[in-house]
């Protein structure tokens, strides 16, 4: 990342800021018109009026001009706050509206990449780049993007004034005015990388906390809380030790930029003394130049502080478009063939596949024909490529080589979104999200009633527990389903599955955390539901494959036998026996130990 970043050319940083405002440009305008109406009444009317007072209204002791004048610095008082009020609602305004935009831009585009991408980046990554990068942009808008303006526009207004005084002392201005620019520049560069080294380590930081607190029941059974804190301790003291770093170069920064102040006074007020006494500068000029001067010098500080938070926010844009840059997943991509309700048959053929990054094929020429309405069951050892056939049906995956049809279509010629739309899964693990019992159950089905929502509790054994909650579906499961227990997430993911009511229904190690005599209830469950339904279990487990119609063996990725549970037995040399075998083995052990 840090390579990437310093590869940014210099100059960028401003234009892409710019390219964010370029859609608010009628905003960005009226925001420049309110500021430049400001700069005249906050500064340009009460520095000439001290010429005025010094050169006319004193020596003449006209003190109806004086009144006049004390109430007309009045009035510009009262009309800046009104102009400060405006410019900060324009601000804001454009902030969040660039700010909300960019985000759900981010958000998208995270929809759309490879599944694999997902096993490449942490989650804290992820999220520093979908919702703190964005906001590092929006401070600078909301809250210095005005004032960069303010100091551009007063810079370039006080130069005019300054050279219809006298030329020289204008001249003088900006040449110190470019110079302190390429200072700060170069000093801006070391600011921009430290920066970026900061925001790397933030989001380690940020990954790290996600992981300690999601994962905190496990560290207080496994004893290791203390070593959860010095584990966070040490990626902090990182973090603070690139915050330092990049604190030290903005200070760096800002020692060159308030010299400007002192090197810019002290040459306009010689020149000025020097034109005095040639007779071409009044004392109230001199006063007003110097004044002048003082705010211009103040505005050229602000718009070079501004200006190193214009780079500051370079490294956030940059993870931003490195996330942009990712190639999206044809699947997510592509619009393919709409059909109505799928009819359920599926066949792979000679499917071969490998992890992207990996040499080794997962899967090696499986094929087999499951027909619409069928109960197949996937078993075998773990690792035996089960679980990666479920995330090609899925098209999370390409298979690359052979091809898998539903409805005798390849399934890369169906829409992806279609296609997964007639698939309903329960896997082990579990993803439940905050809210409600039906918040979780309609996420499948939006338009389901409470009818149909209860009713699929009581298909996925829930119903008991249903009836003992005065909430009802109203309940709450808690964060990721933290209120309830491990086989009261899985059998509301499987009343998730069944409300859902798709020609094929998969279950993925679904009766994992359910003990025998629930998972029987259930599975029966399953197929009086699912009466019309193709339904493949993938399963290590082999009590729950016995009434499949027709079984698959995988083992090292390829199908090694395939038949009836009681056809296969016949093999006495077979996986499945073996695999039978050692189950019944074990129940026998459990239950003697119990004993």
């Amino acid at each position: 990342m840090s390579a990437s970043t310093a590869s940014q050319p210099k100059n960028r940083d401003g234009r892409r800021v710019l390219s964010f405002l370029r859609p608010y440009k009628k905003w960005v305008i009226a925001d420049s018109i309110v500021i430049a109406i400001s700069q005249v009444f906050s500064a340009l009317i009460p520095t000439l009026a001290l010429s005025w007072l010094i050169d006319t209204i004193l020596p003449n002791e006209n003190y109806n001009w004086l009144w006049g004048l004390m109430w007309l610095l009045i009035l510009s008082a009262v009309l800046d706050l009104v102009m400060m009020v405006i410019d900060e609602y324009f601000c804001h305004q454009t902030a969040k509206t660039v700010t909300n935009w960019q985000k759900l831009r981010l958000f998208r585009h995270l929809q759309i990449l490879p599944y694999s991408f997902y096993h490449n980046n942490s989650t804290g990554e992820m999220l520093a780049r979908v919702s703190d990068d964005p906001d590092t942009l929006h401070n600078f808008l909301a809250w210095e993007g005005s004032t960069f303006m303010a100091s551009v526009q007063g810079v370039f207004i006080y130069s005019l004034v300054l050279l219809w005084i006298h030329p020289y002392l204008m001249i003088t201005s900006v040449v110190l005015g470019v110079i302190f620019y390429w200072t700060s520049n170069y000093v801006g560069a070391r600011t921009r990388a430290a920066s970026a080294d900061a925001r790397k380590e933030a989001s380690r930081y940020l990954e790290r906390l996600r992981e300690s607190v999601t994962g905190i029941h496990l560290s207080r059974v496994m004893g290791v809380s203390e070593s959860e804190v010095d584990s966070v301790i040490s990626i902090r003291d990182s973090f603070v030790k690139h915050s330092i770093r990049e604190l030290k170069a903005r200070m760096q920064s800002v020692v060159v930029i308030a010299s400007y102040n002192g090197f810019a006074l002290g040459l306009v007020y010689l020149i000025s003394t020097l034109l005095i006494w040639n007779g071409n500068l009044t004392s109230g000029q001199m006063l007003t130049a110097g004044g002048l001067v003082t705010i211009a010098a103040n505005e050229m500080q602000r718009l070079l502080r501004n200006w190193l938070s214009v780079r500051r926010t370079g490294p956030a844009l940059d993870r931003s478009e490195l996330l942009l840059s990712e190639n999206a997943s044809q699947a997510e991509m592509e619009e393919g063939v709409k059909g109505d309700r799928a009819v359920g048959s599926l066949s792979l053929r000679n499917v071969s596949f490998a992890y992207p990054g990996k040499e080794e094929n997962v899967l090696k020429g499986v094929s087999f024909d499951v027909g619409a309405g069928e109960k197949w069951a996937l078993v075998g050892p773990s690792g035996s490529g089960k679980s990666t056939i479920v995330d090609l049906l899925f098209k999370l995956y390409d298979t690359k080589h052979g091809t898998i049809e539903i409805d005798g279509r390849d399934i890369r010629e169906w829409d992806t979104g279609w296609l997964r739309s007639q698939m309903a899964i329960v896997t082990q693990d579990v993803l439940l999200r905050s809210g409600t019992l039906r918040d979780n159950l309609k996420i499948g089905k939006r338009d389901a009633t409470d009818e149909e929502c209860l009713q699929a509790l009581v298909d996925s054994g829930l119903g008991e527990m249903i009836d003992s909650l005065p909430e009802g579906l109203d309940t709450e499961v808690g964060e990721r389903g933290s209120l309830l227990s491990g086989g009261q997430k899985q059998r509301l993911s499987l009343a998730r599955a069944l409300l859902k009511d798709a020609p094929i229904l998969i279950l993925d190690e679904a009766s994992s955390a359910l003990d025998p005599i629930t998972e029987t209830k259930i599975n029966e469950a399953v197929l009086r539901a699912g009466k019309n339904q193709t339904i493949i279990i993938v399963s290590h487990r082999l009590s729950t494959v016995l009434a499949a119609d027709n079984i698959v063996v995988l083992e090292h990725g390829k199908i090694v036998e395939s038949g009836k549970h009681t056809e296969l037995l016949t093999d006495v040399n077979g996986v499945y026996t073996r695999l039978f075998g050692r189950e019944v083995e074990i129940g026998g052990t459990a239950v003697d130990h119990v004993s």
